[in-house]
């Protein structure tokens, strides 16, 4: 029964905003209109963006950095690194295009209910690299980053079937490794990773620690997924209270019974985060 009510309510969504999306149209593309919301995936980014547009005050914007479905993005990696300091207009420009609302297509309104919106909420699960260019270009522009504890996000992604090679995304990122993660051994953490566990913890570890330690220097409104009901963020002077209503899951949640990490996985997600200085996260 749950798992019938889980589809209908996905289904009833889906179709809501294909029709609203047919007419919808956006009347402000300028940069003070946008909030970004970033984080990992399956950590709770969907329900924390249904939470805050509670009362469809914005034109969403999911996951616009996902170079598969996205065509403004389709030359670059999906978790690309930008390095404020060097020179490339047409990434940056993609990025300028993307956050100010410049972007129209199903897979990016595929949770929009608004039909007419100036002000948008930009969810995206593979923008953690991108925030040092973003806040260097948009000192003001909102950054909400959501963290969620490691362990429940390897569980989440191997239940959901996330592929364990996006790590790899990141790791063929030289200059980003360099910057930020010359102290981690490659040849080590290649011994870490070579379960899918494994990494899964390699990628929440390199999504996630640069953003933790430099959070007050990006000027990074920072939640806890574990904390986040009750919580309150606020824009431009306004107050939203997040809360969970339970006869509506999150657009993302899913079907699937939880899944249960094994002591051995357990076991190898604790080495890689000890590897990473993270064990005590």
């Amino acid at each position: 029964m749950k798992n019938r009510s889980l589809f209908i309510n996905k289904a009833y969504r889906r179709v809501v905003s294909t029709l609203i999306n047919l007419v919808a149209r956006q009347t402000n593309f300028d940069i003070k209109n946008t909030i970004l919301i970033v984080g990992s995936t399956r950590s709770g980014t969907t329900f924390l963006m249904e939470s805050i547009n509670k009362n469809n005050d914005y034109r969403l914007i999911f996951e616009p950095f996902n170079n598969t479905y996205v065509a403004e993005w389709c030359e670059f990696v999906t978790r690309e690194y930008i390095d404020p300091a060097h020179t490339n207009y047409h990434k940056k420009s993609a990025v300028d295009k993307i956050l100010t609302g410049q972007i129209n297509n199903r897979w990016v309104n595929r949770y929009n209910r608004k039909i007419r919106s100036n002000k948008r909420l930009i969810k995206a699960v593979r923008a953690n690299l991108l925030v040092e260019h973003i806040r260097a270009k948009y000192p003001t522009l909102p950054i909400i980053y959501l963290v969620r504890n490691p362990y429940d996000v390897v569980a989440s992604r191997i239940n959901m079937n996330f592929d364990a090679l996006d790590i790899y995304q990141v790791l063929d990122q030289i200059p980003f490794l360099a910057k930020y993660y010359s102290d981690i051994k490659l040849d080590r953490l290649s011994k870490k990773i070579e379960s899918k566990e494994g990494k899964h913890t390699a990628l929440w570890c390199l999504e996630n620690r640069f953003l933790l330690q430099l959070q007050a220097q990006f000027d990074l409104q920072f939640l806890r997924y574990e904390s986040l009901i009750g919580m309150s963020v606020t824009f431009q002077k306004e107050e939203i209270k997040l809360t969970k209503i339970a006869s509506k899951p999150s657009a993302s949640a899913s079907p699937k019974a939880a899944y249960h990490l094994s002591q051995s996985e357990r076991k190898n997600i604790k080495e890689v985060l000890k590897l990473f200085a993270m064990d005590d996260y």
